[in-house]
């Protein structure tokens, strides 16, 4: 399946509301073995937002989190 996956990188300072964002396109029948294979950080969550997108959540426990939401 294609995606349109919404990339946004926070720390500990800024938090979402100074995230850096970014889009890339991803083809996959696993977003979250994706995101286990690519991320710097471990899976922290994994949910789905109000419009049905697939979110996953990595970081390090101390306030350093990239969050990838999964468009189809």
């Amino acid at each position: 399946m294609e995606y349109e996956v919404l990339v946004e990188e926070m720390n500990p300072c800024g938090g979402a509301a100074h995230s850096i964002k970014s889009f890339v396109d991803v083809e996959t029948d696993d977003p979250e073995g994706y995101v286990r294979g690519i991320a710097r950080f471990p899976v922290m969550e994994v949910a789905k937002n109000a419009d049905g997108d697939l979110v996953i959540t990595t970081g390090d426990g101390k306030g350093y989190m990239i969050r990838y939401t999964f468009t189809a």
